[in-house]
């Protein structure tokens, strides 16, 4: 695209954007017009004012305030900008620091990692057609659509809010009720089935959740609900929380498995020859497992601390977990029939692969399991009262990435 036609917007401080616009171009010339912007209001002004339906925009974000923390990219990222336009396009720029600097900033804050552009680079990507160009009318087209995605024609037109995550338990009892004492109920959605709920994490209301628990347990109704919550909320984050069998000697009641892969041990085929196994499985890891093991001690001294009666200290673990159809009461049987399969397995449970199928078929994809449960047996020895602790440790993991924002 011509880059005249193009209003640049540029999110950051007004003295150094009087200092520095000269980098990205000419107004009148190179570009159409410059505008200053600091936050979401005065962006919907000149969307709403300064700009016709015709007139083409991009957005780029200095990098920087006054001082080398990424403060630009922290301000425009609580700005609320990207909630009220998700489908915006924009670009990081900085004039200074190498891109290897910044992007060990964007580590060391915890900011997804982006490619920072220099001011004279602005231009030439946009001539080359490396981004997408909206005019004001195909922005406001792309809002209304995004509305309508969650309008549901079978459910009265309802609208269903934008929620970042999605929590799920396979049980009511237990599970699900240690999780609601830290989500602030603001509605729930109409279903003669599941009871989904919405509202946010306490203390922090930009954190939305919906939630909801199974009506049975397994695979196959773990799936059903994480695709209606997926399709309903397009959840960046989908959560499983909840208890499992951890593996004998290896494990202790109420340590936490964080599932890096999960896979089904009983399909495959029966001949003459006997079993054949056919694995399923899917991967877990991820850049937000790397943060809870870099925050896996602090991880264990929070659920330590919160544990008012017992003050036990849980080990975290992350690890493969083997999904069954079945629950597992048998000695020997988890050296016996699941390592054999993968010798990194460390639990095993009814849900987790159907949760993570879920994520990967539907929403293109986009929205990423977190399968965090504790071990409430050891798949031979049942102890009365370790579902109930077993639970609450999973759920105080939940809870401390949330609250300390490592998601």
């Amino acid at each position: 695209m011509n880059t005249n036609k193009i209003n640049l917007i540029v999110f950051d401080e007004q003295e150094n954007f009087d200092k520095t616009k000269d980098l990205l171009g000419y107004e009148g010339a190179t570009v159409k017009r410059f505008f200053c912007i600091q936050s979401l209001t005065q962006l919907k002004n000149i969307l709403e004012e300064q700009l016709s339906n015709e007139d083409y925009f991009f957005l780029i974000i200095h990098v920087f305030g006054k001082t080398d923390n990424l403060q630009g990219i922290v301000k425009f990222k609580n700005s609320g900008i990207l909630e009220e336009y998700p489908n915006i396009n924009y670009m990081f720029i900085s004039e200074g620091n190498k891109q290897d600097d910044i992007q060990k900033l964007m580590i060391d804050n915890q900011i997804e990692i982006q490619k920072v552009f220099k001011y004279h680079q602005v231009l030439t990507e946009l001539r080359d057609n490396k981004f997408k160009i909206f005019s004001k009318q195909e922005l406001l087209d792309y809002k209304k659509s995004e509305i309508a995605e969650y309008q549901d024609s079978n459910n009265n037109g309802q609208n269903y809010p934008q929620c970042d995550y999605a929590i799920i338990t396979a049980l009511e009892e237990d599970e699900m009720e240690k999780l609601l004492p830290f989500i602030e109920k603001e509605g729930v959605i109409k279903n003669d089935k599941h009871l989904i709920e919405y509202g946010y994490f306490k203390g922090k209301k930009t954190k939305k959740i919906a939630y909801a628990s199974q009506l049975s347990t397994g695979m196959i109704d773990a799936s059903i609900l994480a695709t209606e919550l997926i399709i309903r909320f397009k959840p960046k984050y989908l959560i499983m929380s909840g208890v499992l069998g951890g593996k004998p000697e290896d494990s202790n009641i109420g340590d936490v498995v964080v599932a890096n892969k999960v896979f089904t041990i009983d399909k495959g085929k029966i001949s003459k020859l006997g079993f054949k196994h056919e694995i399923e499985g899917s991967n877990t890891d991820g850049s937000n497992i790397t943060k809870f093991k870099r925050e896996k001690q602090k991880i264990i001294d929070f659920i330590r601390d919160e544990d008012t009666i017992y003050k036990r200290n849980v080990n975290i673990h992350f690890g493969s977990i083997a999904c069954v159809r079945q629950v597992i009461d048998v000695e020997g049987y988890f050296d016996n029939k699941i390592s054999i399969i993968d010798r990194k397995a460390i639990a095993l449970e009814m849900e987790s692969y159907g949760i993570a199928r879920a994520c990967e078929l539907i929403n293109d994809g986009k929205t990423i399991p977190l399968i965090i449960k504790s071990v409430m047996d050891n798949t031979q020895d049942k102890t009365d009262g370790a579902k109930t602790y077993a639970a609450w440790s999973s759920a105080m993991f939940v809870k401390y990435i949330l609250e300390n924002d490592l998601i």
